[in-house]
């Protein structure tokens, strides 16, 4: 089991989110290890400044750590791990914990993936079309 450590955000990148953690080491959420699902914008998920905790996945020889916050057990009612949740449940980016908040982040998520799903759609479609009159 991975150690578990508390950090802040200080860089976000879009290969990756930069951690000071605490004790002075520094290290980097890499975008594979931000979520279970796929992740388009780190933003989504993290902002600078933001405290977490992140489990730690290696670390190199002058120090610096590989994080993962997808690597995280998170606690349920009965105290049993299981994967983190998706970002619209996970900590907002702002101190609003409404249901209203998380609706319309669940909601803006939902209308970008259905987006790049028509997309890929339309895509194909094209491809298929341009099969059939040749």
């Amino acid at each position: 089991m991975e150690k578990i450590v508390k950090g802040k955000v200080t860089k976000i990148t879009s290969f990756g989110a930069f951690v000071a953690v605490e004790g002075g080491a520094s290290g980097m959420i890499h975008i594979s290890e931000i979520s279970q699902s796929h992740v388009k914008n780190i933003k989504d998920f993290l902002t600078e400044g933001q405290e977490i905790e992140c489990a730690v996945v290696s670390s190199d020889e002058n120090g610096r750590l590989a994080l993962s916050l997808k690597r995280l057990p998170q606690k349920t009612a009965a105290g049993a791990a299981s994967l983190p949740p998706e970002n619209f449940l996970r900590a907002p980016k702002s101190s609003d914990n409404s249901l209203e908040s998380m609706i319309t982040r669940f909601k803006n998520v939902s209308e970008d993936k259905l987006g790049d799903l028509k997309k890929g759609g339309d895509v194909k479609r094209a491809r298929s079309g341009r099969r059939n009159k040749h």
